[in-house]
């Protein structure tokens, strides 16, 4: 960070700004290149537009940031100003550089599901990051593939802390006290837990881990456990149903597609049913999942996790298939979508179709294009 008394002019002089290497833009502004003019070194400058979002929320991203900076799977942030002259409409944070694409691009990258124990690696880097904010006190509420970048040597990179939530945290003992619920709702559409999307009190931290098993499904699986955690989608009524008849939720979802989970471990399963449970209040606290099998690298012990390798068989029509499945997935730049799944041989129903794989904009902000926003 700059030091104190820098000023706007200062901290602009101080990067270069490549306006023709965009990494990426949404509603509010544009991602670029940059290069750090004192030090030499490459990073990114985030531009936003306060016409179009108040300073004080930008400032607030920025807070945050500041906050939980010092981790090494949380993105750092190094100066934020506010333009000058005919960019003072502007605001600029400059953060290190993750050039390695979004965690989302993963899916692309291996033509549909992504390999365990590479999903685990950066699962990994991404459970490190979420502890870190949570024993600051920190919610993230917008956890997703696409807002977790790699760097140039593959290393996970937490982003985006425009709706996180900070919690009391005591100074002197670092407890965080989550006696009170937040209130209103945000996210992004199939990552939001269904807690979140209700529009009642919930706490924070469990709704990371919701999001967090979507993310660990969707790399795993390649596509989402849901469209939408609530009443309207017909996936999440009968993952409902099923989790009333203490069935494995990892399994039941599969088995909608006449799929089963032995493409993956007894550890990733287990992981799973827990992180994607429609109780909050039953689901794992971060440092839990630190000790989870899965993470540790040790053996699920099979009495306590409710199942058995036998049980993961789907039983129906005869068809055992494994997941296997990936020329039925076409996987577009922008938005990844399916194609026609029909039905195994010898099935007379066809298939449901499964969720939309996409990118996802967070709820609650409004999508637009923005051409030159230095032109702006």
């Amino acid at each position: 960070m700059s030091e104190a008394g820098t000023s706007a002019q200062d901290i602009i002089e101080r990067y270069a700004i490549d306006h023709t290497k965009r990494f990426g833009e949404g509603g509010y502004g544009a991602t670029f290149a940059a290069l750090d003019r004192k030090t030499n070194e490459k990073c990114v400058v985030k531009v936003i537009d306060t016409r179009k979002m108040k300073v004080a929320l930008i400032k607030k991203e920025c807070q945050f940031l500041e906050y939980v900076r010092g981790h090494q799977n949380i993105i750092d942030i190094r100066d934020h100003t506010l333009g000058v002259g005919r960019h003072s409409h502007l605001y600029f944070i400059f953060m290190e550089c993750a050039s390695g694409g979004e965690l989302f691009d993963q899916l692309t990258t291996h033509n549909g599901p992504v390999p365990e124990e590479v999903t685990k690696g950066f699962m990994v880097g991404l459970i490190n990051a979420i502890a870190h904010c949570h024993a600051m006190g920190v919610a993230h509420r917008d956890i997703k593939l696409e807002n977790v970048l790699l760097n140039s040597v593959g290393e996970v990179k937490l982003i985006d802390f425009g709706l996180s939530h900070q919690y009391y945290r005591d100074p002197n003992t670092g407890v965080v006290d989550r006696s009170r619920p937040i209130e209103g709702f945000c996210g992004s559409k199939s990552y939001a837990a269904p807690e979140v999307l209700v529009g009642r009190g919930y706490d924070g931290f469990d709704a990371d881990m919701w999001s967090l098993g979507v993310c660990i499904f969707g790399l795993l699986m390649g596509f989402f456990p849901v469209d939408e955690a609530k009443a309207s989608d017909w996936r999440y009524v009968r993952l409902v149903s099923a989790q009333k008849e203490a069935k494995s939720t990892t399994k039941a979802i599969l088995e909608w597609y006449k799929r089963t989970p032995k493409h993956i471990s007894p550890e990733a399963v287990d992981l799973l049913d827990q992180l994607l449970r429609i109780d909050a209040s039953a689901r794992p606290s971060i440092g839990t999942v630190l000790q989870h099998p899965w993470i540790t690298g040790t053996k699920l012990e099979v009495a306590s996790s409710g199942w058995s390798s036998e049980e993961l068989h789907y039983r129906g029509s005869g068809v055992q298939k494994s997941f296997d499945l990936v020329d039925d997935m076409e996987i577009m730049d922008d938005a990844p979508v399916y194609r026609s799944l029909g039905a195994f041989p010898g099935d007379d129903e066809p298939l449901p179709e499964m969720p939309t794989l996409a990118r996802q904009a967070a709820f609650g902000g409004q999508e637009s294009a923005f051409g030159d926003i230095f032109a702006l």
